[in-house]
């Protein structure tokens, strides 16, 4: 009797011991990026195209005003990038006049190349009654010590705060599709910048309006808004209709929002976003992100971020459970049953938890789940096998 009890407890012991280990693996492998699709993306993505807020009407606080081929087509300046400086100017002053309560540049300026236009833009941002955050680039992604002085130096210039515009993309080392923009880092880049939409948040005039908002620390995954069926997540604006409206302009669709100004040209900053699996449009600009960012922080729409430890926790827990079923159905045609039940019961409390803003890392639970029904019905299978032959072996001594 001791001996099965202490046989017993074991082999429950040595799954206990495994289910650990196997936990500790897939949550290292997960948070590291060696399984598909950094290994719960897969899942969110569909999460988020079908269970994230869909909006009735445009967002209220957020406006695009859009740079692209056509506008500068229609303004009468070439249809480049860098955008004419001269005719920036006169956009940001047109945008500052219809009364926004702040207005973000999602541009960045690292050299010269006109002194007369570029004199005209700074001043048009120094100048301007409307608070503005300029867009920066990390030191780390511009190519030469003169790039870094230059925009160093015309931030200084017109005296605004800059905000640095890195969009989070997976990194998967085995990857099954495109590597989405999922998050952004709203800490200090590099001890200089936050990021540009905290930036403009944090902006005193945006704070009088909207109210403080405290940003939790690290990469925090962007909570997409869902357009209204048939329109626009945010009122967009062409910036050739700004600049030619002159004096009889609609201030309605900018005053009392935050605008942001950035560009919109094809292969420039074109962003792969979750929720566009399944549609038409698979891109999507820059100051599109930063502006769901924007409406994040403004609502207070953060997602609870698993640290390893709590990870770890969570899929130890899970494969305890699976490990359970394992062993009391082993030998049963009820075990691929419990393998799929349980993986789809995943998958269901995996929509709750997401509304909830505590997002489930489902593949990763589901890996945990049924690598631990199979660890202990093969230690029970070991342990009955060997129980056997020493019954075998006892019975042919007496014998």
């Amino acid at each position: 009797m001791m001996g099965r009890l202490f046989s017993k407890w074991g082999a429950i012991a040595a799954i206990a011991i495994l289910v650990a280990v196997q936990a500790a693996a897939v949550n290292y492998l997960g948070r590291n990026n060696y399984l598909p699709e950094g290994s719960e993306h897969w899942t969110e993505d569909w999460l988020i195209h079908y269970f994230s807020k869909r909006l009735d009407q445009p967002y209220k606080n957020v406006a695009l005003v859009i740079i692209d081929a056509e506008s500068l087509e229609k303004s009468g300046v070439p249809a480049t990038v860098p955008v004419d400086r001269g005719w920036m100017a006169k956009l940001i002053t047109a945008v500052s006049e219809r009364g926004p309560a702040a207005i973000g540049l999602d541009f960045y300026f690292t050299s010269a190349i006109d002194p007369a236009k570029d004199e005209q833009l700074m001043a048009a941002i120094r100048d301007s009654k409307t608070p503005i955050t300029l867009a920066a680039v990390n030191d780390e992604f511009l190519r030469t010590d003169s790039q870094r002085s230059f925009q160093r130096a015309f931030i200084q210039k017109v005296n605004r705060p800059a905000g640095h515009i890195y969009l989070q993309q997976s990194k998967e080392i085995f990857t099954l599709g495109d590597k989405a923009t999922r998050g952004i880092d709203h800490g200090l880049s590099g001890g200089r910048h936050t990021s540009f939409s905290s930036t403009l948040a944090r902006l005193p005039a945006v704070e009088a309006i909207f109210g403080a908002r405290r940003i939790p620390d690290g990469v925090q995954r962007i909570d997409w808004l869902l357009p209204p069926e048939g329109g626009e997540t945010f009122t967009r604006i062409s910036a050739n209709e700004i600049v030619s409206q002159g004096d009889a302009a609609d201030l309605a669709p900018l005053k009392g929002k935050i605008v942001l100004i950035g560009p919109d040209f094809a292969g420039l900053d074109q962003h792969s976003v979750p929720f566009s699996i399944g549609s038409e449009q698979n891109n999507y600009p820059g100051i599109f992100v930063h502006a769901q960012a924007l409406a994040q922080v403004l609502d207070k729409r953060f997602f609870f971020n698993w640290n390893s430890e709590q990870q770890f926790f969570l899929l130890f827990v899970i494969g305890l459970l699976g490990a359970t079923a394992g062993w009391a159905f082993h030998n049963s045609r009820a075990d691929l049953v419990i393998g799929v039940g349980g993986s789809l019961l995943i998958i269901a409390l995996s929509v709750p938890f997401f509304i909830e803003h505590v997002p489930l890392p489902t593949a990763l639970a589901i890996l945990s789940w049924a690598l631990s029904i199979s660890i202990a019905q093969r230690i029970r299978s070991w342990r009955e096998s060997s129980h056997s032959q020493v019954k075998t072996f006892s019975g042919s001594s007496v014998t």
